[in-house]
């Protein structure tokens, strides 16, 4: 607030995150700046789950897996929930990560993690017995799991 908006009983507001700049009357300055506070929450969380939604993938066989995580997508995937599996798609996504790349000290290097384990599983289909193959190592999938690299 400087002299001028004093003169004139307003503040100027400016908003970072869509760099919008208003005015607002200093007598229900605490009601507009708690609305809008609330305003730009909603604005960035619908946006951060924009983005998170566009890069999370549904990948159901290993040729799609790398190319994903290269995308910088986090990958769903049918898991076997086993240990030595997991371990196996860190190495194994690791090593094709590099295969016929230029050395580049930028370039990704490591391979995937486990991130969680989705909690809630319906947004993909029933893992079913004897079908739903894990991805890696073609054993009855149990779960829907997520696998990223950290940046």
């Amino acid at each position: 607030i400087g002299p001028k908006d004093l003169q004139n009983n307003s503040a100027l507001v400016f908003r970072r995150d869509t760099l919008e700049k208003s005015s607002i009357s200093l007598s229900i300055i605490a009601e507009s700046v708690k609305d809008l506070l609330e305003t730009i929450h909603a604005d960035m969380l619908e946006k951060a789950r924009a983005q998170y939604d566009a890069k999370r993938k549904l990948i159901i066989r290993w040729e799609d897996f790398v190319p994903a995580l290269n995308d910088k997508c986090v990958c769903v995937i049918p898991w076997c929930n086993r240990e030595e599996c997991e371990d196996r798609i860190k190495e194994r996504s690791a090593n094709e990560t590099m295969l016929g790349m230029p050395e580049d000290s930028k370039a990704p290097s490591m391979g995937a993690k486990s991130l969680c384990i989705p909690y809630d599983q319906t947004p993909y289909s029933p893992i079913q017995e004897g079908v739903t193959k894990c991805v890696q190592c073609n054993q009855d999938a149990k779960v829907y799991a997520m696998f990223g690299r950290s940046y």
